[in-house]
């Protein structure tokens, strides 16, 4: 798997950048989830633990470690998060120069939660991260609709062929 580093992020904090040149498709590395987070086993955020890296995936919270922890959003994002059997693969959306930021939209496959301020920098910069993949322009939803995660189509059927229906229809 290609190398990455974490720099600072142009985007403010850290980042995680590609030491190589990446192309379309390519898994760039993955994506380790740590322990869940749960009202037993909470986040300690005297360990640096903090809400924004714990992504929600099919109804759990997971902790994330470094260096993965460090993928920051855009609402433009050059990567995503393949779901399979036995892992989750970081996977370039295009191809992508060395040196460069990798990053994710972290409404795919997110169904609700907080939204912050954007301020990464894509022609299409919404202005804010948002609150969930439903709140999207249809334009994206139809855009990103490859990349859902099995369990989240399945977890959102209902939803989702309502607004297939309406936007394929």
């Amino acid at each position: 798997m290609p190398e990455v580093t974490v720099r600072d992020s142009p985007k403010g904090g850290l980042g995680l950048f590609t030491c190589a040149e990446l192309a379309e498709g390519e898994v760039v590395r993955d994506f380790v989830l740590g322990r869940e987070v749960t009202r037993d086993e909470p986040l300690r955020p005297e360990l640096g633990e903090l809400p924004e890296h714990c992504p929600l995936i099919d109804g759990r919270f997971y902790r994330v470690g470094p260096p993965e922890r460090h993928l920051n959003h855009c609402c433009d994002p050059n990567c995503y998060l393949r779901f399979g059997p036995e892992r989750i693969a970081v996977v370039a959306r295009r191809g992508i120069a060395a040196n460069a930021e990798l990053t994710l939209d972290y409404l795919i496959n997110n169904a609700g939660g907080d939204s912050w301020p954007c301020h990464c920098g894509a022609v299409r910069c919404r202005g804010e991260t948002g609150r969930s993949f439903f709140t999207l322009p249809p334009e994206i939803q139809r855009e990103y609709r490859p990349l859902l995660a099995a369990w989240f189509v399945q977890r959102y059927q209902r939803e989702l062929s309502d607004l297939w229906g309406r936007a394929d229809g």
